[in-house]
């Protein structure tokens, strides 16, 4: 079981939420029980959760974990889900909304980061090759200030990347510029990887890697703000 799962009792209230569809599913319940990998959920209503769909099991308290993972199975109001990984509690003061934003990003180097920047912003192709583009799983943390999502490690604090993204729900895909904030190892308990290290056999050491927009267009600034209240209308109609 994924390091910090031990943390959420049986019995104890949660939200089940899957972001990545329109409009958003975010459902009450009750954690029924664990075994291994596996969570068991009890919905307070019938579940509207469908077989592989990639969702966030959420503490109703403030700080609470969250554990992503992907919906094996549902019947009547019981929902299994294959657990992933736990994500801590927010460090940030305004925490991000979780959301499935379709990214995709290349770290500058060795060049003339102004002109670059300039030449993506303006529309023009990307001074990146094709091998240097990563697209990290759409389920990320977003605000209008930032993103923070999960790669291994292609970039360092400080550095200058481009950004393409999609927000759920819209037909726009918007370029922005940003710099890397943080970047942070994160622990799936007793991989044993070291930082910057070559990981293990699969998928290599993960990484949580947070970036501050330093160039966003307002259009896509409202797109993430207009995600964000169809968010909160969707948290308010199970209040």
């Amino acid at each position: 079981m994924p390091k910090g799962t031990s943390k959420v009792p049986s019995s104890k209230a949660v939200e089940v939420l899957c972001l990545s569809v329109s409009p958003p599913l975010i459902r009450k319940g009750t954690l029924a029980g664990r075994e291994g990998e596996r969570l068991e959920v009890l919905l307070e209503g019938e579940s509207d959760f469908q077989p592989g769909m990639r969702v966030a099991v959420a503490g109703r308290t403030e700080g609470a974990l969250r554990i992503l993972g992907t919906v094996s199975e549902t019947q009547g109001r019981r929902v299994c889900i294959e657990t992933g990984r736990v994500i801590p509690e927010e460090k940030r003061a305004f925490p991000r909304m979780p959301g499935g934003i379709r990214l995709r990003y290349c770290t500058l180097s060795g060049q003339d980061m102004e002109k670059a920047c300039r030449s993506w912003m303006s529309g023009q192709d990307d001074s990146c090759g094709a091998a240097q583009w990563r697209e990290p799983d759409p389920f990320m943390d977003f605000s209008a200030s930032g993103l923070r999502f999960e790669d291994e490690r292609a970039c360092q604090v400080g550095d200058t990347v481009l950004l393409e993204f999609q927000v759920p729900g819209a037909p726009e895909i918007w370029r922005a510029v940003a710099r890397v904030v943080r970047v942070e190892p994160i622990d799936h308990g007793g991989d044993g990887a070291e930082p910057g290290g070559a990981g293990n056999s699969g998928r290599g050491q993960a990484y949580a890697i947070a970036v501050h927009f330093i160039d966003l267009p307002a259009g896509a600034r409202e797109a993430l703000g207009a995600f964000t209240l169809r968010i909160q209308n969707a948290l308010l109609g199970i209040a």
